[in-house]
């Protein structure tokens, strides 16, 4: 049989009460954690010359999909500079140390099979691209450039 309400109510204040111990130590372990987790940060500090990279590059790619309207081979200068520097952009951040998410943004919008590298295969076999098509994919690199930009910008910045 059950015990009547007013017993479990206690029965239940009890274990609470039990709870309550443990828990307020948990709480006042949060800031040691917390400086624990700054001192051994999994993740690299905010690198202004990383930001600068990636925000010249996205800009820089966005104004080349815009001619693959016209014949790729009219443009394979533009083209080739236009991949160094997100090249050079992408070698930057992989030697940083503990950037590997980073890297792994720049890995995807490189790719010959993703994003900005899949538009300039695509760009390269057909010979030149619709207009609907452009947009659609200048708004998905738009989005990984930014992924890429928005990780930076939340880094801590060193000596705050």
């Amino acid at each position: 049989t059950r015990p009547p309400p007013a017993s479990r109510m206690s029965n239940s204040n009890s274990r609470f009460s039990a709870l309550c111990l443990p828990v307020r130590q948990l709480l006042s372990a949060v800031p040691a954690l917390f400086l624990v987790l700054a001192a051994c940060s999994t993740i690299a500090p905010y690198d202004q010359a990383a930001y600068e990279h990636a925000t010249s590059a996205k800009a820089e790619a966005l104004l080349l999909m815009d001619k693959a309207t016209t014949a790729y081979s009219q443009n394979t200068d533009k083209i080739d500079a236009v991949i160094l520097d997100l090249n050079k952009a992408y070698e930057y951040d992989k030697g940083r140390a503990r950037n590997q998410s980073t890297v792994k943004q720049w890995k995807d919008l490189l790719s010959p099979d993703n994003l900005f590298g899949a538009f300039i295969r695509q760009w390269k076999s057909k010979g030149q691209l619709h207009p609907g098509y452009i947009e659609v994919k200048k708004k998905d690199v738009e989005d990984a450039f930014d992924q890429i930009i928005q990780l930076e910008q939340g880094k801590q910045k060193t000596g705050t």
